[in-house]
C-alpha cells in the first residue's frame, strides 16, 4: 500500500479508499478471472481500492485479493468479459 507519494514524495496519504462506479453500490469495478466461461461458480473477483496523496491528488489502484488473483492466473485462469 502506497505509503509516500510516487509524484511529490508527500507522506500525506489517504489509504484503503473504495473505488465504486456510477451506479454504487450495484456495480463496482473489478477483475475477474476464471477456469472455464461455461462454469462461472470457478472464478475470483478482485475488486480495488485506491489510495490518494492529500498534498498532490495523485491516486494509485491496488486489490487486496492479489495471492487469489496469483493462483488463479498460475492455474491458466484468464479474464473474460460477460456480454
Amino acid at each position: 500500500m502506497m505509503t509516500q507519494c510516487s509524484q511529490c514524495g508527500s507522506s500525506e496519504i489517504i489509504p484503503d479508499l473504495f473505488l465504486a462506479g456510477e451506479t454504487y453500490p450495484a456495480l463496482r469495478p473489478a477483475v475477474v478471472v476464471m477456469a472455464d466461461p461455461k462454469k462461472p461458480s470457478d472464478s475470483v473477483s478482485v475488486g480495488f481500492r485506491v489510495a490518494v496523496c492529500g498534498s498532490c491528488g495523485h491516486a494509485e489502484l491496488y486489490t487486496v485479493g492479489n495471492k487469489e488473483l496469483l493462483e488463479a492466473h498460475k492455474k491458466g485462469w484468464k479474464s473474460v468479459i460477460n456480454k
